[in-house]
Order: structure tokens, then sequence, then C-alpha cells
């Protein structure tokens, strides 16, 4: 990276749940003071970031990227599962920032795959991931994020979507039983209705009520202990609810991978199957990823992979601001 200005750079992951930030150092683009804050601990981002510098006791910074949990269009970024709505401009011109990029969380997730090394990844299958080929990342989290990358002119082009957002395929008659349930509910089942954090709940619940269960108390369906009791084998319904989940998964990582051509590989991120990556690679996750009557020779070239690095986000705004930065 070469540096702009003696001052650091700021880098900050803000999804519906939480927002990470950390200082970075233009000219080696090593990370630093990484902290956690609540999103809903502010009422607007230039709090919340004054907070965080704040707490880190930091001084001026030069430069931003904030990869936010929505759609960023023209001036304005709404995060999908929080109340942050904010103009670029003016949270630049308020912070007092040379320049002040904003993308999506899973932009800045996709940019760092080409920066992660081996010991940041796990691998699910035989097939090795292949970057110069384009990859997808999507991740389960508050909501699930979905964005690709490629190569471009001995860089790195990253094109952001709202895949998370796509209607849920399912295969199997207790799939289709689910989905009946939740449109009963919802109106609609999408992707992220059931692959996130709330979304387990809702898969759990869903399960119960085809299955003819007890709908559980509220304090236990959440995400948490769905996956703890799973990872235990303490309960069926848990087991069920994340083997469903795992397989669903397949069939939307297959979907991406299919809707962007992106064949280097697709890439799992998100706070949420890193708690169980042994329990993903075991369940059907693979076998529904390559189940489809026309396409299943084309994905059986496609790796999948779950990312174990803590803070890809991070790591991605770094780049991204680099890019920029070194282009200015």
């Amino acid at each position: 990276m070469t540096p702009t200005s003696q001052l650091p750079w700021l880098v900050a992951d803000i999804g519906g749940t939480n927002a990470r930030f950390a200082l970075v150092d233009p000219e080696t683009g090593r990370l630093s003071d990484e902290l956690t804050l609540s999103t809903s601990s502010a009422r607007t981002i230039v709090d919340l970031t004054h907070r965080y510098l704040a707490l880190v006791g930091a001084g001026a910074i030069d430069a931003a990227c904030f990869g936010c949990a929505g759609p960023v269009a023209g001036d304005r970024c709404s995060l999908t599962n929080a109340a942050l709505d904010f103009s670029k401009e003016q949270t630049r011109s308020e912070l007092g920032l040379s320049s002040l990029l904003v993308v999506n969380d899973f932009a800045a997730v996709a940019r760092s795959l080409p920066e992660l090394g081996p010991d940041a990844l796990t691998q699910v299958g035989d097939v090795r991931p292949q970057l110069e080929r384009g990859a997808v990342a999507i991740g389960p989290g508050t909501g699930l994020g979905v964005a690709a990358v490629f190569p471009e002119d001995k860089a790195w082009r990253v094109r952001p979507g709202e895949g998370g957002h796509v209607a849920l395929s399912c295969l199997h008659d207790d799939e289709l039983e689910v989905v009946r349930a939740l449109r009963m509910r919802w109106g609609f089942a999408s992707a992220e209705m059931v692959l996130s954090g709330p979304g387990l709940t809702h898969l759990y619940q869903a399960l119960a009520d085809v299955r003819g269960e007890r709908p559980a108390p509220v304090y236990e369906a959440r995400p948490d202990l769905i996956v703890e009791r799973a990872l235990l084998r303490t309960d069926g319904t848990s087991v069920a609810t994340l083997s469903m989940f795992c397989e669903l998964l397949g069939t939307v990582a297959a979907n991406a991978a299919l809707t962007t051509g992106a064949t280097g590989g697709v890439f799992l991120a998100g706070g949420i199957v890193k708690r169980f990556p042994h329990f993903l690679a075991e369940s059907g996750f693979r076998e529904r990823f390559l189940w489809h009557p026309q396409a299943g020779s084309y994905l059986e070239q496609v790796a999948t992979v779950i990312v174990t690095a803590p803070e890809p986000g991070l790591l991605g705004a770094a780049h991204v601001l680099a890019d920029h930065e070194r282009t200015r």
C-alpha cells in the first residue's frame, strides 16, 4: 500500500447487530485497534465512529471505508437490518475525511478473498479454489450477504448484490412444508429468512410446526442455543434444523455460483458457519451444492470453502480503500 498521508485510515464492517472497526497503517496495510461495538449503540454513523475513535484514543484520520450491510445507492446507504441511514458526503464532511468509500459489507468480504492464506480457510469437498476464475462470498449473519470478485486488469473487481433476498429454493417434501409455513406467516420465503441468525429461529419454529411439535419457548429458539443443542445432539429438532440449514445453504450457494459464473469457488463467510465447520462439512451441504440435473458437471469444478479468518470484512475494506487511494 502507498501512503497518502501520515494519518491512519479507518475501516469498518457495519452489520445489523455489530459494528467492527479498525485503524489501518496506509504504508503497511496493517490493521490495529480492532474493536466491536453494538450497531444500535449510537443513533448515527458519525456518532458510532466518534465513539470508536474515543475508545481507542485515536486522533484525526485521513480516509475511511465502511462496509455496510445494505444496498448502497448514489449518496445514501441504508442498513437492511438496523436503523441507520446516512449520506456518504455529509458523513465524510462531518468526520473531516479526505475520502470516504461506502460499499456493501459483502463486497468488502469478497475483496478479502484474494488476500486470505490457507490457514484462514477450511475446504469442504475435494476441489481446490482457483481465484483467477472468480469467486463468490456468501455469508449467513444477521442477514445473508452475497458478492462476487473477479480478476480484471491485474486488479480485483468486486460485484456486490442482494442475493440474500432471492426466493428460497427447496428440494425435499419437508423443505416444501417449511416454505409453506414461512409463507403462511410472512407471505414470502426468501433465502435470508432461513439462512441467517434470525433465520435459524424461523427454520426451527417452522420445522417444529411441520412436525406437529409444541412450539419452543422464545428463549429456547435462540440461534446460539439451536446450534449448541445440534452440535451436542441433545435435541432432535435442533439437529434437523441445522442439517436443513446446511442443505438449503448448499442450494443457495450453487445458485450464486451459477448466476455469477464464478467457478473459482464459493466462500462461506459470516459469523454463523464458523461455529460449526465440522458439522457443515459432514452434512448434506456439498451434496446439495452439486445436485442439479443439468448443471451438476459444471458445479463439480467449483470449490466450496469456509472462511475462518476472524474479520475478513475489515481486511477487505482496507484493500478496497487501498485500491481506491492507489488510483487517486
